[in-house]
């Protein structure tokens, strides 16, 4: 039985590994055989509102101040950082939600294209429609 190994009792909510308020956990099922793989922490309603007030508070401060150029570095930077670990991404997806590791590699590979792309465009306020593979068309609606 594999197993995933990390503290169960927090979660990540503005940078800071914190306990969830009521301290609770739920069991993390491998769908594929029902295996246990981990408890993770439960968050609840307070946990919500921190975790928004969280993103407000980027939004607001160093985040928000960044230009469009120094998110989409960031983003680029991510996007490094996935394909560098895109086997252990495919491996905890594939015990995560049951999927073929393949599958669970290829789902990391395109998110990493997908924060290749944004990263790219973040500076690149358009409109236009957006080159994506062939037979789609990706385009913007500015609202």
């Amino acid at each position: 039985m594999a197993t995933l190994e990390f503290d169960n009792r927090e979660m990540l909510v503005g940078g800071v590994w914190r306990a969830c308020t009521s301290g609770a956990t739920l069991p993390l099922v491998n769908p594929s055989d029902g295996t246990v793989l981990a408890s993770i922490a439960r968050g609840e309603a307070a946990d919500i509102d921190l975790a928004v007030a969280a993103a407000q508070a980027a939004l607001d401060g160093d985040w928000g101040r960044l230009s469009a150029a120094e998110r989409g570095r960031l983003l680029l930077r991510m996007s490094a950082i996935v394909l560098d670990h895109a086997d252990e991404l495919a491996r905890i997806e594939a015990l995560d939600v049951g999927k073929p590791v393949k599958q669970g590699r290829a789902d990391a590979v395109a998110l990493a294209r997908y924060l290749e792309f944004y990263g790219g465009a973040a500076d690149k306020v358009t409109g236009e429609t957006i080159p994506f593979s062939n037979g789609y068309t990706a385009l913007t609606i500015r609202e």
